[in-house]
């Protein structure tokens, strides 16, 4: 019997008690409702770092309980709950009621840089639904390890009684203001950042075009299924040629103003101790199998129930816009099915990786070992850091992963991965690095199946016309056109660089067309190219590297380290983004000297330097939650301006970047894949690409600032294949021969 069914079983038999009164008492009927939203609401989980929001989500009144039991039969309660949530864009799924009211406007307060703002606030009879935004913390302002515990007080609502509330709960009609209050924020140290947050709201009814869109179940009127008893091969079923892994559903959508938002699950149907592992994103097509770009809305997070087998698959929330669809669609995804081979197996050899093993350093083993009867190969290990090595390891044919470690030493941490049917890669760190002759343990070898692909079709019950936002009219390419791309030509000449993962983290330069490959740092990445091309410039193990590319020469500035550099536009200075010991921005001569310190935040993401040199930009996730914010600092003061928020942004990076001549910023949008254009004025940004692969890894501009340079992870290129694009006229070019995250590119005329 599918999951489903058993939820609603559950559901109804657990009603139907709730209905059966001991008595004809009115207590029986004044706490019918409250253990009914006991059972069947759900919290919404907060979000992190910058928006937060603490809310329940109520359903229903006793009156509509009971006559949704009386009427349509405690079988389809659990739908008839969820068709009175609606959802509000930025807010989520709330319940529907006639006395909505809203937050008048917007509230923020910033004191020492740092900014609380309250953004949105849903009140009804039954709930309030608020959510707040924190930017500008310092990272110092946070607790260093997990031993520790910053600030837990939640915020609260103060009413004009003097009365205290959660968050959550409602507020009575006859108060429209209330002082949200943060007692501190969340996690930070006491006496590192300010405390007693008030912000003092005030709430309007919600105007009459004021919507609150309904959440559609897709299977309202199903009939009541019987009653089937179980056995143990029902409830665990074992896979078998003509049985698929998995079934896609979609069982609720949503109706926005230009598309829809789909609710579903990826349920697997397979024996308990297998794991379904979806291995690639949702790919999404039309009646006339065009590619469907998506994204995934934010403030929805649409989870199974409780008794769905935890054993892989998923629940997801999909927003697609319904211009230019020709319906119906089809939802699908790709996956395996991951079984251990034999829990006990083990196998060994020996390696002597020397006793003083250096960053870089890389050791050729190929030795094969007997793991469960499968063969084994280590390929190499190389030594990623001080404290740390990377095994490269082939685990043939029959087998998906195999774990390692080394007898004797305990690992601090571990990292990895791997491509379908493709070599292993495990990373350990240690406290002190291991040297001399390492026994090198392997277990745990999982089998893997085939890759699959479950789909499911869906169409809108009522055809709808949707106008022509103008945003694709000025898309370069998408994923339909992504194919079509031509590589590049003869005329095209010029150096690319850019950090490759596999088999190893290095950072290698090129021509345009792939010849003259050179590895040019080993266990490193991310490199930045001064603008006559001469010089690069990388952190390492030992601090920030400066490399002449004409001769090899390297500078070392000792013990300054960081995530991010960025060349000055006359190569004479570099800005470092960095975090630990030095939390912030720090620019500084080309040789080290004359540093100083600009910023204080620790997770700067920088954009760019002004064409004279004199400002710096950098993003930071926005208190608003509507994207990431640019700011500049002035390399002379100190003083730092908010600029423009980059609307639509990635909530995990934006890697925006700055053109070289000040006019455009150029950024990840937040559904990873897509990129946007905008102008520095502030003006509304351009949709360039429009979800054309899996996700981006790489932006960043040509010397001139007319080609914008873009690396794209790929379903055949997991590494990043890399484009060359005139965003005014569209021209785009392909590179080939090599791939990997895009850090630099020079065009040569």
């Amino acid at each position: 019997m599918k999951s489903e069914e058993l939820k609603f079983q559950r559901i109804e038999k657990e009603i139907q008690m709730l209905l059966t009164p001991q008595d004809d008492s009115i207590e029986f009927l004044s706490t019918l409702r409250e253990q009914i939203l006991h059972k069947y609401t759900s919290r919404q989980p907060k979000t992190t770092f910058f928006a937060f929001r603490p809310v329940w989500i109520t359903t229903i009144i006793l009156i509509m309980a009971v006559t949704a039991i009386l009427i349509i039969g405690p079988q389809q309660v659990y739908a008839s709950f969820m068709r009175l949530l609606g959802y509000v864009p930025g807010v989520g799924m709330v319940e529907q009621d006639s006395t909505i009211r809203i937050l008048a406007e917007p509230v923020q307060l910033t004191r020492d840089g740092i900014t609380v703002s309250v953004n949105q606030a849903i009140l009804t009879t039954n709930e309030t639904r608020l959510e707040y935004g924190v930017s500008g913390v310092p990272l110092s302002a946070y607790p260093e390890g997990e031993m520790v515990t910053g600030c837990i007080e939640q915020p609260i609502l103060q009413l004009p009684d003097g009365s205290v509330i959660s968050l959550s709960d409602p507020i009575p009609y006859e108060f429209n203001t209330a002082t949200f209050i943060l007692p501190c924020i969340f996690n930070t140290l006491p006496g590192l950042v300010p405390n007693d947050w008030r912000l003092e709201l005030q709430f309007v009814p919600a105007p009459s075009d004021f919507k609150i869109l309904p959440v559609v179940d897709t299977h309202p009127t199903d009939p009541p299924q019987e009653e089937l008893k179980l056995t143990q091969t029902e409830l665990t079923p074992t896979i078998t040629e003509n049985t698929p892994y998995a079934t896609v559903s979609i069982e609720k959508y949503i109706e926005t103003e230009n598309g829809y938002i789909l609710l579903g699950a990826v349920r697997p149907d397979i024996a308990e101790g297998e794991w379904l592992q979806i291995t690639g994103a949702a790919i999404i097509r039309d009646a006339n199998d065009q590619k469907i770009s998506y994204e995934y809305p934010l403030d929805i997070q649409y989870q199974q129930e409780s008794d769905e087998p935890m054993n892989g698959g998923g629940s997801f929330a999909i927003q697609i816009k319904g211009e230019k669809v020709e319906f119906p669609i089809t939802i699908g995804f790709s996956g395996v099915v991951i079984s251990p081979v034999d829990p006990l197996a083990t196998a060994t050899l020996t390696v002597d990786v020397g006793e003083n093993p250096q960053p870089g350093d890389v050791i050729e083993v190929n030795q094969t070992v007997d793991l469960a009867g499968f063969p084994v190969k280590l390929l190499t290990i190389t030594i990623v850091s001080r404290d740390g090595f990377s095994f490269h390891i082939d685990p043939g044919e029959a087998l998906s992963s195999v774990s390692v470690q080394i007898n004797g030493y305990q690992a601090v941490g571990a990292g990895g991965g791997a491509t379908w049917g493709g070599p292993i890669h495990t990373s350990l760190s240690y406290m002190e690095l291991p040297t001399g002759q390492l026994e090198i343990v392997f277990d745990n070898p999982m089998r893997t199946t085939e890759t699959e692909t479950w789909t499911t079709s869906w169409q809108p019950e009522i055809e709808r016309v949707f106008e022509d936002d103008g945003l694709s009219q000025n898309v370069c390419w998408d994923s339909n056109t992504l194919s079509s791309i031509p590589t590049i030509t003869s005329g095209l000449v010029g150096k690319v660089i850019i950090t490759r993962t596999n088999p190893q983290l290095e950072i290698l330069i090129s021509n345009f067309d792939g010849s003259q490959p050179k590895v040019l740092s080993q266990g490193n990445a991310r490199a930045a190219l001064s603008k006559d091309g001469n010089y690069l410039a990388f952190t390492s193990e030992e601090g920030i590297v400066i490399k002449n590319l004409q001769n090899d020469e390297i500078t070392l500035i000792n013990g300054q380290f960081g995530r991010i550099i960025l060349w000055s536009p006359d190569g004479t200075r570099i800005a470092n983004s960095r975090s630990g010991q030095v939390n912030g921005i720090v620019v500084m001569n080309a040789d080290g000297s004359n540093q100083q310190q600009l910023t204080n935040l620790g997770y700067e993401e920088l954009a760019g330097w002004s064409p004279d040199g004199s400002l710096i930009y950098y993003a930071i996730p926005g208190a608003s939650g509507d994207g990431f914010m640019l700011r500049s600092v002035d390399i002379t003061s100190g003083e730092y301006k908010a600029l423009f928020v980059l609307e639509n942004s990635s909530m995990k990076a934006p890697w925006s970047s700055v053109s070289p001549d000040g006019n455009w910023i150029a950024y990840r949008a937040k559904d990873n894949a897509s990129l946007y254009l905008k102008n520095m004025d502030g003006s509304p940004a351009r949709l360039v690409l429009d979800n054309p692969a899996i996700a981006i890894n790489g932006i960043t501009w040509g010397k001139g600032g007319q080609l914008l340079g873009v690396s794209l992870v790929t379903e055949q290129n997991q590494e990043g294949e890399i484009y060359i694009i005139t965003p005014d006229s569209c021209e785009t070019y392909r590179l080939t021969g090599m791939s990997g995250m895009l850090d630099a590119f020079l065009y040569i005329p």
